[in-house]
């Protein structure tokens, strides 16, 4: 939750939710099995010896 000031300068007392604090987990979580799968082919692809996708 992101708390914002109003124009003269008081804390707004509602509470707003700032959609990319709130993508930050999935997308990092998301990044980390595209990456992690990526890795994962090209060592594969390494051990193997060669393009096989």
């Amino acid at each position: 939750m992101t708390r914002y000031r109003t124009t003269d300068g008081k804390e707004d007392l509602k509470q707003r939710v700032d959609p990319w604090s709130t993508m930050a987990i999935p997308l990092a979580f998301i990044n980390g099995l595209y990456v992690g799968s990526y890795a994962l082919r090209m060592i594969r692809q390494r051990w193997e010896g060669g393009p096989m996708d």
